[in-house]
């Protein structure tokens, strides 16, 4: 499946403009954001309507031609007007890209219903397990924080396994959305628990980011973008451990 001619690649000035264009209605919800402790639906609209979420996807999947880096300049331009639409926003761009980083297969699944697909994530392996079967994963757990999963039909999910963590994608009738979302800042983020119960993943929906764009090249085989030759823990890290290992990251 080829998504890459549902839009001509545009240019960074373009999206810039498009993101402007959305600043005084973002504005104007930011308080009703934070009350409803989630993004609305209708800015979630917007944004789609925009063609900004598509910053991430791979271009064979709609993507817009450009790198990953220009969602930091949109996602920057967004925090001016609403600082938790911006954060998700961030966040369900990067979550397209890592996709990429998946075997073909998954990511047929995941953008199998358009370009428009968001994901949601927790990614703390501590309370998640997956237990190696025939053809994939048994995976249970209880993870906090997946930020803007309310909009998401899909997850992705850090899980221990016998031999290392994984990163397990699932779509939504697999997992529930557990509402601990009650906090004084970032409220609009919707940043609620994910919860497992003996769900199959399939093998081809699970990723070892510590070898993706390292020792497992898939992203840069299948799309040639420049990102994909950085190793995946380069570009996932926010923590001070994160930031030492991109310090020592070299590229293939």
């Amino acid at each position: 499946m080829s998504l890459a001619g549902s839009e001509t690649a545009v240019t960074r000035e373009e999206l810039l403009h498009r993101t402007a264009a959305l600043l005084p209605v973002l504005k104007e919800r930011a308080a009703r954001t934070e009350q409803l402790r989630q993004i609305p639906p209708e800015t979630v609209q917007d944004l789609v309507a925009s063609g900004l979420i598509r910053l991430g996807n791979p271009q064979r999947y709609g993507g817009l031609g450009l790198e990953y880096d220009a969602a930091f300049d949109v996602a920057w331009e967004l925090g001016r007007a609403c600082g938790s639409t911006a954060w998700c926003y961030a966040l369900w761009t990067v979550h397209n890209w890592w996709v990429g980083h998946f075997p073909e297969a998954a990511q047929e699944e995941f953008f199998a219903g358009g370009p428009d697909v968001l994901a949601s994530s927790a990614l703390n392996p501590t309370r998640g397990t997956a237990e190696p079967v025939a053809d994939g994963y048994r995976v249970s757990g209880h993870w906090s924080f997946s930020s803007g999963c309310d909009a998401a039909s899909w997850v992705m999910v850090a899980v221990q396994r016998p031999n290392g963590f994984i990163w397990a994608l699932l779509p939504r009738p697999e997992y529930d959305i557990l509402d601990t979302w009650f906090t004084s800042g970032m409220r609009g983020t919707g940043s609620k628990d994910i919860v497992i119960a003996d769900a199959f993943v399939p093998a081809h929906r699970a990723v070892d980011p510590e070898r993706s764009g390292a020792e497992d090249m898939t992203g840069w085989e299948l799309h040639g973008r420049l990102s994909y030759r950085a190793p995946l823990r380069c570009l996932a890290g926010w923590s001070g451990q994160g930031q030492g290992r991109a310090a020592r990251c070299s590229f293939p």
